[in-house]
This record gives structure tokens, C-alpha cells and sequence, in this order.
């Protein structure tokens, strides 16, 4: 069965949740639409991770990661086995999660102080990222912060976040030693 077919049809299953569990335990072929997959996503862009990020239905989710990862048209995928669609596209949506998972450990915990004054209004999602990084590199553009690994982001995310936790137990060392 062919992408096409299945976007056809798709709409009429009934038990989703089993199809969902089978296709999460394809294995992804080593080719898809004549394409060798890749090992890892750590190679893209930020601005191609904040488009696999976005996907939000089912055509996306089939279509959206072979166009970003692979180059492929959507004619392409359409025409291809769905088997082998749907088994990359849950694999893209794991390397995804793994990014995600990085994203958020590289965040320092506010202090209460913190909390009070209201940190959690300055919570700015993938917008307050871009800028981040464009202020910390001193890049006028954010666009171009899209065109950046996001490996990169992440890297300096870290080592700052780091920084920032090394910054507070000085701190709090030097507090105790006065009192």
C-alpha cells in the first residue's frame, strides 16, 4: 500500500491506537524513497528541527520528515511504501524526542526567589531559543540562527547552563563562609 492510499483510507480506522503500536515496531529499512536514512538527526539545522517539531497531523507526520530529512518531493512520498514511511517517520519522531529531552535538561531549576518574581512569565519556547543564541553569538538575524546545527545551540545552551549552576554554589559557598 502506497502513502496515498493509506491518507485515503486513514480516516476510516477504527482501532488507531493498534495500528500506532504495530508501526512503531517496524523497523526502518536503510532506504526510504531511494534515499539512505540517517544515522541520527544531530546533523540538521535548527530551523529543520523547528519544522519536525511542528508536525501536528497525519499527512504532516508522513510527509514533513521524508521532505526535511530525506530532500524528497511530496509526490515521491506519496508513491512510496507506507510501511517504510511510517516506520521513519516514528524514528524522526524519537530522534526528536531525544533532542527535546536534551533541550530541557540543559535549564537551570529557579530558585524560589525566582519563582516568586515570576520567572515563569519568561518562558519564551523556540522563538526565546533563536534569540538566545542570536544575542549570545551576536547574530543580528534570527534566521540565520536557523541555518545553525542545533547542536550548536544546544552545546552553548549547556555550557551555559553549567556556568550558571557552577555560578550559584560559589555563590552560595561564599554566602555560608561570611556568615
Amino acid at each position: 500500500m502506497t502513502v496515498r492510499e493509506f491518507l485515503h483510507i486513514s480516516e476510516f480506522i477504527t482501532d488507531y491506537d493498534n495500528l500506532i503500536r504495530i508501526a512503531k515496531e517496524i523497523k526502518p529499512s536503510q532506504f526510504v524513497c531511494g534515499v539512505s536514512m540517517p544515522d541520527t538527526i544531530n546533523d540538521i539545522t535548527m530551523g529543520k528541527l523547528m519544522e519536525l517539531q511542528s508536525i501536528s497531523n497525519d499527512a504532516d507526520f508522513l510527509i514533513l520528515p521524508c521532505k526535511i530529512l530525506l530532500g524528497v518531493s511530496e509526490e515521491t512520498i506519496l508513491n512510496e511504501d507506507v510501511q517504510a514511511v511510517l516506520s521513519f517517520s516514528f524514528w524522526v519522531s524519537k530522534e526528536v524526542e531525544r533532542v527535546n529531552k536534551l533541550f530541557s535538561k540543559a535549564s537551570v531549576t529557579p530558585t524560589p526567589e525566582e519563582q516568586q518574581a515570576g520567572i515563569e512569565n519568561l518562558k519564551f519556547g523556540m522563538f526565546g531559543l533563536l534569540d538566545y543564541y542570536a544575542t549570545r553569538m551576536h547574530i543580528p538575524d534570527h534566521g540565520d540562527v536557523e541555518k545553525i546545527p542545533w547542536i550548536r545551540v544546544y552545546k552553548c545552551l549547556d555550557m551555559d547552563t553549567r556556568r550558571m549552576k557552577f555560578e550559584r554554589r560559589l555563590r552560595n559557598i561564599i554566602t555560608k563562609k561570611k556568615k
